[in-house]
């Protein structure tokens, strides 16, 4: 077996509490004016929310590294949600994810460039697309099954 799969991530219960404690660093960096910052720990938020439930669609005890990727788009597809996300009902959603989908690419410029070229109103903006209900795509995503 490819050593991808034969060498293991972190568990189920690890994510499921991960991806919670990066919302919360996520609003709270939110609160202390660090708005790019807040934009990137939630893309981490959403990313780690999307592989707990590979895991789960997959029933996995852990998740294997070759699974840790960092493409939004990618890990939708293996949590057995893109179709999904695509129909009427899921419209508001998929709204969100796009804008999200735009976000993503931004990532190292929000580790990497100054603070001062996103401001609150866009961090909030994320933000909403992230929790909001019912059209927030983590609230969403805690919804489906």
């Amino acid at each position: 077996m490819s050593a991808g799969f034969t060498k293991l991530g972190s568990s189920l219960a690890e994510l499921d509490v991960a991806w919670q404690d990066r919302l919360k660093d996520a609003e709270a960096l939110f609160v202390s004016g660090r708005h790019a910052w807040a934009i990137a720990t939630g893309l981490y938020a959403l990313e780690i929310r999307l592989k707990a439930l590979i895991y789960r669609r997959l029933d996995l005890e852990q998740l294997p590294r070759a699974f840790e990727t960092h493409e939004l788009s990618s890990l939708l597809l293996l949590a057995g949600l893109s179709r999904r996300i695509e129909r009427k009902p899921a419209r508001g959603v998929k709204g969100n994810w796009d804008q999200i989908l735009l976000m993503a690419p931004q990532l190292n410029d929000f580790r990497y460039k100054p603070d001062t070229n996103w401001d609150a109103s866009r961090a909030q903006t994320f933000l909403a697309q992230l929790r909001d209900t019912p059209y927030g795509v983590l609230t969403w995503l805690n919804k489906v099954r």
